[in-house]
């Protein structure tokens, strides 16, 4: 094989291999979320090896360097174990971050090619990435299957800004049974479909085969005024908080497509707030539910998941150990609103004054490091506050829509700044969702006689019957749900089961419809954004996380998780502000109890861009079914006897290259 021929298949190479998560980037461009270096990160501040961090994160790859570069200057501190993982950790990011020139004929042993001009202080690279990951159930046989290809041109613009544009393509076949259904993510963007099948999409989950979808993180990102003013515009995965994952932005969550902006106004005033769209993902049906997003095929052209995110974070380090910071978050139906755009609006003002119909989320959180040895951290956030009054109202009043998380971490002396976190976290009833927006779509008048029909531009069609008994019937556009009203009963207003059609009663002889032409629930393509886990929930979390010597990694988690079904215990559930709710009684409505444990290796090689990685997950899951929960609001009426336990064990490998 000639040297041109050899050059040509690395070009093919480099453009069509690719990976699961783009974790290459240039230098002020974020390292990804879920990378073992926040973790790092953390111990080495908890231990007073750097200074306190913000905690709206990723972070960009210049400033994990200088802090890595930070923590290595504290040689007596450190073991040698750790030594060797920070010049292991340097060693990547300057490879995969930096400014060093990356000839052709190393292509194959790094994954991609780059170059730099250090008069103009401007180089780009062109690589590729690959991952896989199968996960199996050992009990019912079931797996998924994740593989992935992403190829990427990143560089630098001059010193102050830097690009990542990347393109990937996913073949999976996805099944939400081997996961906990708190932790199942889909990884592709928009819809999946069968290239050699004529290009059918995607339907229902578990999927009946392998689907192709697509990969797309793209970022431009710019720093200033030695990284004091941060601006990033990607759609990326963001984790704002001092937990593991928060209640506001989540590292678990979908990337948001947002511009972000970062300002370190003095050494102990920080602030970042950002502005972006939440998007769709096209599926019917996840396990046995309608899944919470637009259907490109039933929905089209009339989407009701059209919305845009706002959200800022201000963080006061009030002492050298103690960090208070207020958020806030809004879920906009998409408009020009120019109040949402400025960056200095208070959310929660300004949704008021615009009506008081988008979805605000507001909190407080704190971090404090106890004697360089322990760490502990706090976060309080609500969605509605209608009563004020004892800490029992606070708590139990079905309208005060509240979470909580409280945690402790403290490094451990063992292996590679190693640490254990125990946290807990709380979702209240309704928490994280939002009541829909209506239109009216038709009328029934005394003009109309029985057997009267119009169909709603969503496909759905209604019949008007005026004798007795008075009612209305729909058919939804899926052809197989139909549900009656009757309208001889009484009343002013009637709702469907789901809560997303209402008849309202302007008189004996009109009726008008209402259909929902846009939702607010706090999802992103249709998953949460917030914290992973459902709306009337609790979960206790014990984290042991691991560092050992030549790329060793391990993590064991402990995860006890109970769902209540008094009322509002889905993300699609919302509360009807006049109906009647008793007091929060979580216990006393106890439906669910999950117990996880999981233990989870990991490899990196030295000499090799590779990295393979293990888990085993064993769960008990125990439940009752729940009496008359199929309204909109989830309100039972009562639970059936207790289900015998049932068990779950499941494997999990992968292996990144390039990564």
């Amino acid at each position: 094989m000639n040297k041109a021929y050899e050059k040509i298949v690395a070009l093919v190479v480099v453009f069509f291999m690719v990976m699961l998560f783009p974790l290459s980037a240039a230098v002020h461009t974020s390292v990804p979320i879920g990378h073992r270096v926040y973790r790092i990160l953390d111990v080495a501040e908890i231990r007073g090896l750097i200074g306190r961090q913000t905690s709206a994160r990723p972070f960009s790859s210049d400033k994990v360097m200088t802090l890595l570069q930070e923590v290595q200057a504290q040689e007596t501190r450190l073991s040698s174990s750790e030594k060797e993982e920070l010049v292991s950790l340097l060693k990547e990011f300057e490879l995969s971050y930096g400014y060093v020139e990356s000839p052709m004929g190393d292509v194959f042993s790094t994954g991609f090619f780059r170059t730099y001009n250090p008069e103009k202080k401007m180089g780009a690279s062109i690589g590729v990435n690959l991952a896989t990951e199968q996960t199996v159930s050992l009990i019912t046989k079931e797996y998924d299957s994740r593989t992935s290809v992403l190829a990427f041109i990143k560089g630098d613009l001059g010193k102050n800004i830097s690009f990542n544009m990347n393109f990937g393509l996913n073949l999976d076949k996805l099944n939400n049974t081997v996961f906990l259904p708190t932790e199942f993510t889909i990884p592709a963007e928009g819809f999946y479909m069968q290239l050699a099948a004529g290009g059918s999409q995607l339907r229902d989950i578990p999927s009946d085969g392998f689907y192709t979808g697509l990969a797309l993180a793209p970022e431009l990102a710019a720093s200033f005024f030695d990284g004091d003013l941060r601006l990033r515009w990607g759609s990326i995965k963001r984790d704002w908080g001092s937990g593991l994952n928060n209640l506001m932005v989540s590292g678990s969550a979908r990337p948001i497509d947002g511009i972000e902006l970062s300002l370190d106004i003095t050494s102990w005033l920080h602030y970042t707030v950002l502005t972006g769209s939440m998007g769709k993902f096209s599926l019917s049906e996840l396990g046995d539910d309608r899944f919470f997003s637009d259907d490109f095929q039933e929905d089209k052209p009339y989407y009701r998941f059209d919305n845009n995110f706002s959200a800022h974070r201000v963080e006061l380090d009030a002492t050298p150990n103690l960090t208070l910071a207020v958020f806030e978050a809004v879920v906009w139906s998409k408009r020009f609103e120019i109040g949402y755009l400025n960056p200095l609006t208070i959310y929660m003002f300004e949704q008021n004054n615009l009506g008081d119909i988008d979805n605000m989320l507001a909190g407080l959180d704190f971090n404090y490091t106890l004697a360089d040895k322990i760490r502990l951290y706090g976060s309080i956030a609500t969605t509605e506050v209608n009563k004020i009054g004892s800490l029992k109202t606070m708590l139990t009043y079905p309208r005060n829509i509240l979470a909580f998380q409280a945690g402790v971490t403290v490094p451990l002396p063992i292996g590679t700044f190693s640490s254990v976190t125990l946290q807990w976290t709380y979702l209240a009833p309704f928490f994280y969702s939002h009541y829909p927006l209506l239109e009216q779509v038709g009328t029934f008048d005394a003009t109309s006689v029985t057997g009267a029909v119009f169909t709603s531009k969503r496909g759905n069609t209604y019949t008007y019957y005026s004798t007795d008994p008075k009612k209305i019937t729909v058919d939804y556009n899926n052809g197989q749900d139909q549900e009656t009203y009757d309208l001889s009963s009484g009343g002013s207003s009637w709702v469907s089961e789901d809560g997303r059609i209402e008849i309202e009663r302007e008189s004996d002889e009109e009726f008008l419809i209402y259909e929902t032409y846009n939702e607010t629930a706090y999802v992103n393509k249709g998953e949460n954004l917030g914290y992973p886990l459902n709306p009337n929930s609790q979960e206790f979390l014990l984290q042991l996380d691991l560092g050992f010597k030549q790329g060793w990694t391990g993590q064991g988690v402990a995860k006890y998780q109970v769902r209540s079904g008094q009322y509002g215990y889905t993300i699609e559930q919302f509360m009807r502000y006049g109906a009647t709710y008793e007091p929060k009684a979580f216990w006393d409505n106890v439906f669910e109890h999950a117990l996880t444990f999981e233990l989870h290796v990991a490899k990196k090689f030295a000499d090799m861009p590779i990295e393979l990685s293990a888990k085993y997950r064993f769960t008990t899951l125990w439940e009752r079914d729940i009496v008359g929960g199929e309204r909109f609001d989830g309100l039972s009426t009562g639970f059936l006897a207790w289900k015998d336990a049932a068990y779950d064990q499941v494997v999990t490998v992968g292996a990144k290259i390039y990564f």
